[in-house]
């Protein structure tokens, strides 16, 4: 966990838990999504010019998130291809001590003109390489 730069708080809800009080699988794809958001604002990424969609998903589930835990996301991008780019997720809490899942995500930039999957633009690639050493 000490190697990612950014993490955020998340904030979970009642009906995130399934009948056994862990947090429902499906939700943490939700966090990813909210925590990459904040990623993306945070590197200055122009979220209402440009766009990423998820291609793939691998989540290893550790130790379940029960509802009093104080969770945080950390995401950090590990590689950059021609259209796509690869990120890392953890979810943790007790201060970082406990992990309770990783994951990791191949996304695809999208043109928001075009609807369509589109070389990542040099400006787009320095947001990238400079917040996170690349």
């Amino acid at each position: 966990m000490s190697d990612y730069r950014f993490s955020t708080p998340i904030q979970m809800r009642y009906s995130d838990f399934d009948m056994l009080g862990h947090l429902n699988n499906a939700a943490y794809i939700t966090y990813f999504e909210t925590a990459r958001i904040e990623y993306y604002k945070t590197i200055g990424w122009d979220l209402k010019e440009i766009g990423s969609a998820v291609a793939h998903i691998d989540i290893d589930f550790l130790i379940p998130v029960l509802a009093f835990d104080k969770i945080q996301c950390h995401v950090k991008t590990t590689s950059l291809g021609n259209t796509s780019f690869k990120m890392d997720y953890e979810i943790t809490s007790n201060n970082g001590n406990t992990i309770h899942c990783k994951s990791s995500t191949v996304m695809v930039y999208i043109d928001k003109t075009t609807g369509k999957a589109n070389k990542i633009p040099t400006r787009v690639r320095e947001l990238f390489s400079k917040y996170e050493e690349l």
